[in-house]
């Protein structure tokens, strides 16, 4: 998938001009398992921290750990998403991943920190986590190991289940066959940056206190590389509103995962 060119079932090609109209573009991550510099793009590992930087914690104090980091000098540019600076994604590491699901927007058992000028003098950098310690028993992360984020620029049309699909195609019925199509065909999973989210169970965002959550964060999805994988081959999601991003501001973000 290129640009606008899109490749269709048979059943859906009378639909290409609608279909097209609601392309975006993505980062595709890939991943590759080894260890990684503190600046990087990663998933797990140790984070960027500046000597005198506060380690983020939950309210109970509790350390969070590094769920991922993204290093946006290493990504392809793609609107309304930082040119640089390094985001980061923290996690308490309990069994349900640091998930509220009273207020999965309070940022408490997760955190997201932007710093927007990253210092690659590892002498101004805090080597040493060894404070965080091992996981208590049954406590642990989505992942086996650390990965080193590689990013690629692609394109993708809303997916079936996306909490504006319906309204987006709200004047054409699709048959059964089609619905089936469309998800089979055009659903792009994996981890991603941008684009639309794909989902197990439900958008989140069907719920109307949650419509302005419009922008996909970052996805995670199930991997092999690392062992990836929330609950059972669930896809996590996090989601923030497209003028706050503009703003780089990082202190409402909507945090979701589901599984089979």
């Amino acid at each position: 998938m290129k640009n606008s060119i899109i490749e269709l079932p048979e059943s859906l090609e009378k639909y290409r001009d609608k279909i097209e109209k609601t392309i975006k573009p993505y980062v595709k991550i890939k991943l590759k398992e080894q260890e990684t510099k503190p600046w990087e793009s990663k998933l797990g590992g140790n984070p960027y921290l500046e000597i005198g930087m506060e380690y983020p914690k939950a309210s109970n104090g509790e350390c969070l750990r590094l769920l991922a980091q993204i290093n946006f000098e290493e990504v392809p540019k793609i609107k309304s998403f930082p040119q640089k600076g390094i985001l980061q994604f923290f996690i308490l590491p309990d069994d349900v991943y640091g998930l509220n699901f009273d207020d999965p927007c309070m940022q408490d058992t997760f955190k997201v920190i932007y710093i927007p000028d990253v210092e690659k003098n590892e002498e101004n950098l805090i080597k040493d986590f060894s404070f965080l310690g091992d996981l208590e028993e049954d406590w642990y992360m989505p992942f086996s190991s650390e990965g080193k984020m590689n990013f690629s620029l692609e394109y993708m049309p809303i997916p079936w289940g996306e909490y504006r699909f319906n309204n987006v195609y709200k004047d054409i019925s699709l048959t059964d066959e089609e619905d089936d199509e469309y998800m089979e065909n055009l659903n792009i999973d994996g981890c991603k940056i941008g684009g639309y989210a794909t989902f197990t169970q439900d958008d989140p965002r069907d719920e109307e206190e949650l419509n302005s959550f419009d922008t996909l964060l970052l996805q995670l999805d199930y991997e092999k590389e690392c062992d990836l994988m929330f609950g059972d081959a669930g896809i996590a999601n996090f989601f923030i509103n497209e003028e706050d991003l503009k703003k780089l501001d990082f202190s409402k973000v909507l945090y979701n995962w589901d599984c089979c």
